[in-house]
């Protein structure tokens, strides 16, 4: 059971005033959601959950990967699952596997399906935050314009709300709820793994953009005579260091020399760990593409902290270093040498951080609209 809090520690956690939570805690009073202590005062009264059965699920869908996380309503512990068979499989193949995970998962914390309350989607494509439907997807992917997943996935959970959003967006909604980026007023997620992109959290919110296209890092320009990227443009950031280049590199680096070759990002990080001198270069220099990219950015947003997750972030004690050298060459000096200056950090959440934040931006009610 999660333990009994006050008022004032709810404000603080929620960011909200003591009136709005007040009022908040006297609904969920009358609901019987909640019980409130009345032996202490009005702000100091222990308020703990009643008896409530439910369970909360966020979803991560990457292009290679989905990542499913569940947290019964009751409780702080969250039960993880993951499934190698992300959006690049087919829409169909997808979103069977994640029905499928979802209901492995949801068992795993002692309910059914039947006690689900919000499913929180993390998708790679672009979300209209008006209408939460897709306004821009890679055409790598097999999704239609007109798709909307939110409502297939529905499809297999009848009445329960299907929130949706871009995966890098609720990845810096994680971190910023439950990982290093608590109590940061701006704050910049880069999830680098077969794809390059960030979510940018500005005093609690995310922000999204007129069409929900804001914090695309992954498609600046880094040479605009370079390799065609799968949006259109060419010399993208993620045809610098995006996870199909990175494995492409050491592998024709290593033909004719070795016969076990890396085959997916995650197979070079785990050797430049273990010490391979040629993914550690591959990665390291990753770094100082990422820092050329992030100097721009920066200088546009000057955020409070960059945290570096995705596959990616597995190595970035590897990418750090050369990433924040690029980045002092090239952004304004104020950014490191002013008093607390911004920092350059590991995602504390690592591969959870897009299931956890799609988790608790379902849970917000203010999101959840009426079917």
């Amino acid at each position: 059971m999660v333990a009994p809090s006050t008022q004032v520690n709810l404000a603080k956690f929620t960011s909200l005033s003591q009136a709005t939570v007040s009022g908040i805690v006297q609904e969920l009073q009358r609901n019987g959601v909640v019980v409130v202590d009345g032996n202490d005062s009005e702000r100091g009264k222990k308020i703990s959950l009643t008896s409530v059965r439910g369970v909360a699920i966020g979803v991560e869908v990457s292009y290679d990967t989905i990542t499913v996380a569940a947290r019964r309503v009751d409780g702080p512990r969250v039960e993880v699952d993951r499934s190698s068979r992300g959006a690049e499989h087919g829409s169909q193949a997808w979103i069977r596997e994640c029905v499928q995970l979802i209901k492995d998962v949801v068992r795993r914390t002692g309910l059914d399906e039947t006690d689900v309350v919000s499913i929180g989607l993390g998708i790679p494509a672009a979300v209209e935050p008006r209408t939460g439907t897709i306004s821009q997807v890679a055409w790598a992917l097999d999704w239609e314009q007109g798709m909307d997943p939110a409502a297939r996935l529905q499809e297999h959970f009848p009445d329960v709300p299907v929130i949706m959003d871009n995966e890098a967006n609720l990845a810096a909604y994680g971190e910023y709820l439950y990982g290093a980026g608590r109590g940061t007023e701006t704050m910049l997620f880069v999830k680098s793994s077969t794809s390059v992109s960030a979510g940018l959290i500005i005093s609690g919110l995310i922000y999204r953009g007129r069409h929900g296209l804001a914090s695309e890092i992954g498609h600046l320009v880094m040479d605009p005579q370079g390799v065609v990227c799968q949006c259109g443009n060419r010399g993208c950031l993620e045809t610098v260091v995006g996870g199909a280049r990175l494995v492409e590199q050491v592998r024709r680096a290593y033909i004719g020399y070795r016969v076990d070759l890396p085959t997916s990002l995650a197979n070079v990080v785990e050797r430049a760990k273990s010490g391979d001198l040629l993914c550690r270069r591959v990665l390291q220099d990753a770094g100082r593409g990422i820092g050329v990219a992030l100097a721009r950015t920066c200088n546009l947003l000057n955020p409070e902290k960059v945290f570096i997750g995705g596959e990616l972030g597995r190595a970035a004690d590897l990418l750090i270093e050369p990433a924040v050298q690029t980045m002092r060459l090239h952004s304004l000096g104020g950014m490191f040498n002013y008093v607390a200056p911004m920092s350059v950090e590991a995602s504390e959440l690592g591969l959870q951080a897009g299931a956890q934040g799609a988790l608790a931006f379902a849970l917000n009610v203010d999101h959840v609209q009426p079917s």
